[in-house]
């Protein structure tokens, strides 16, 4: 495999959060963890697919959420591009974060119900300053439910999560992950 095929790289990924624990194990002195993800290491090359699998509890979507950086790393590398970004800034990996999107297990959960498909949609052109114009995003946006099939785009973009089924409103996670057109996605 040569490097330059290598999209992702993850090398010894280690998450531990810290169990709050009461007074006697602070007197202890000793910090108890829970090991989440303990040196975990794979590769992606473009276009290839790679599935995690495990059972309930066993660190899949901390995982996802440590390769976009959504939680920090406890240690470990993930190179994407070549590039370390474990470690960058806020500031730095804003300018990643579009090459890499996430769709969520429960798009009840993730999407924000007082907000319209449009404007879940749409939000992250917004948010990566990917537009020209308001009538630009409106053409991405429709094209982006065209693409999941939530035709025609019209009839779903003013609605709101709650008045979507469930497999529609999975769509709609999947439209807002695609829409930036990024290099690499997490399924959760």
């Amino acid at each position: 495999m040569k490097e330059q095929d290598e999209l992702l790289k993850v090398e010894g990924l280690t998450k531990w959060f810290p169990v709050r624990t009461g007074f006697l194990s602070t007197l202890v002195g000793q910090q108890l963890y829970v090991k989440a993800v303990d040196d975990v290491s794979f590769t992606v090359r473009k276009g290839e697919i790679l599935g995690l699998a495990g059972e309930s509890g066993s660190g899949k979507t901390t995982t996802g959420r440590l390769i976009l950086r959504l939680i920090n790393v406890t240690k470990g590398t993930i190179e994407f591009r070549g590039r370390n970004i474990a470690k960058l800034s806020s500031r730095q990996l804003k300018r990643v974060r579009r090459q890499l999107q996430i769709i969520f297990q429960d798009p009840y959960e993730s999407l924000n119900p007082r907000m319209l498909v449009k404007d879940i949609v749409a939000e992250p052109v917004q948010v990566q300053h990917d537009y020209k114009t308001g009538e630009e995003v409106e053409e991405r946006v429709k094209q982006a439910l065209r693409e999941v099939e939530l035709v025609p785009p019209e009839e779903f973009m003013y609605r709101y999560p709650h008045e979507l089924s469930g497999g529609q409103r999975q769509r709609v996670a999947v439209a807002r992950a695609f829409i930036l057109d990024p290099e690499l996605v997490v399924a959760d």
